[in-house]
Order: C-alpha cells, then structure tokens, then sequence
C-alpha cells in the first residue's frame, strides 16, 4: 500500500468519525429543541383546559356561597320564629281574667280575655306599677295579631301601659278591646300565618273544639295553642312573584310551622281587694 491509498484511508476514517459525531450530537439536541416552545394548537388546548377548570372552580364557590346564605336565613327564621313563640307565651303566662270586687262601692267586674280573631288576640296582664289608686298592681293591655294590610306578613305587639285609668284594676277593662290599638311593634317578619286556638276546657283540647271567634271570656282559658307559619326572606320575595297552585306548592315546599302550647297557671282570676 503507497503513501496515497494510506492518506486517503485515514481521510476517509475521519470523516466516518465526524459523521457518527454529528448523528449522535441530533439525538441528543432534537429532545431538547422541542422543549423549547409550544405550538399554537398546544396553546390553545392549554388555555382550553384552564378555563375549564376556572369555570368549576367558579361554580363550586358559588354553589358554597348560596348554600351559606339559604343556611343564615333558615337559621334566622327558626331563631326568630322560636323567639317570638316564647314572648308570646311569657306574656300569656302573666294573664289574668275573672272576677274583680271594687273596693269601695261593691258590685264585681270582670277583666276580660278577648279572642278578637283567630290571628288577633287581646287580653290583660298584670303590671309590676301601681294602679291609679295607688293600692293595687295595674294591669296592661296585651295584643298579638297577625297584620296583612299595613305592614304585609307580620306579627306585632302592642302593650297598653300609657293609659292606666282605662286599664286599673277598678276599672272597667272591656273598652281597652273596643278602643283599639293606640300603637304597634313588629316583632317578627315574613308571617304566613299566624293562629291563636283557644281551648275552654280539657274535654275541648282532646275533641279539638277551639273557641270560634270573636269572643270574650271572663275567665282565662284552659290553654292556647299558637302557631306560627313563617318563610325566609329571598323565598318570600319568591313567593310574592308567584300566584295560585304554583304559589301553594312553593309555600307548601319551604314554608315552616311553629307551635307551642300556653296552659293558664291561675284560672280562679285576680281578686282585687
């Protein structure tokens, strides 16, 4: 072998060297070249797939959000409402009616228990101020009635104190129902329904037989029963939207009902002497 073919064998050695060189050095560069950038569709998808998740995302604190809020104002109505049941019994509680002897004169009155409505219901209490002679405890005037006029689906209250003639003891009680109402205080809101059934006796409890108003007694009653039809708030602006069967079935469907049961602890009335 010359001096020719040796050269041009360790030419062509090399060149096969530097071609396996450069084969090796794409592979190794072509994964890392992709890395570098994405293509418009990869962008795209990406962007795709995000807004997706955003969107659940959005939806599920939404959905948290109404969730909290239906919850505050169920919470709300069932403390409201159970708030109300117990003033009204606490005022109940303090009733008196019956048979009063004047101390000067004689001959007897009555005070009053007045079953105006069934969603109206007036009686008198005893007052912890003296009564105008200044001798005896006063009585004031007690009024519980459902309002759907004025201020629309409300239970109000009213309590006669700043007339203490019309309401002594020695006096006659009567026209404190006649006279009216000489004010009024909303104590819950979005009432239904509101009814006061008044049981004379323990044989009228057990067949359901409630007094029929209007009627007064001259008595306390055996027990009152009181209850108390509410709604929260959005679903009454809901409810108001609405009219006939679809009004029913809403209300039927988130409307709740409260009840509690009064027994009048002094039946034999408030002898004044």
């Amino acid at each position: 072998m010359n001096h020719g073919q040796q050269s041009e064998k360790k030419t062509g050695y090399a060149n096969g060297m530097s071609n396996g060189f450069r084969f090796a050095f794409d592979a190794l560069r072509s994964p890392l070249s992709a890395l570098r950038a994405f293509t418009l569709i990869e962008v795209l998808v990406a962007m795709a797939v995000l807004a997706v998740l955003l969107l659940m995302a959005a939806n599920v604190f939404q959905g948290s959000s109404t969730a909290w809020l239906i919850g505050t104002q169920k919470a709300d109505m069932n403390t409201s409402a159970r708030a109300a049941l117990d003033f009204m019994a606490r005022e109940l509680a303090s009733a008196v009616a019956g048979p009063i002897e004047k101390a000067i004169g004689g001959g007897a009155q009555y005070l009053q228990f007045r079953v105006e409505d069934l969603d109206d219901i007036r009686f008198l209490a005893l007052s912890n101020d003296p009564d105008a002679s200044g001798n005896e405890r006063a009585v004031r005037g007690v009024f519980f009635w459902h309002d759907d006029t004025v201020d629309k689906n409300t239970l109000k209250y009213d309590r006669e104190v700043s007339t203490p003639a019309t309401l002594d003891c020695y006096a006659v009680a009567s026209p404190a129902w006649h006279d009216g109402r000489s004010s009024s205080s909303v104590l819950i809101t979005n009432v239904l329904a509101l009814n006061f059934y008044v049981y004379t006796s323990e044989t009228g409890l057990l067949a359901t037989n409630f007094i029929s108003p209007p009627q007064t007694l001259t008595e306390l009653p055996f027990c009152v029963d009181i209850s108390i039809e509410t709604i929260s708030d959005d679903d009454m602006r809901k409810y108001n939207k609405l009219s006939g069967a679809d009004q029913a079935n809403f209300r039927a469907r988130n409307a709740k009902l409260y009840t509690t049961r009064v027994y009048s602890l002094n039946r034999v009335g408030y002898q004044a002497r």
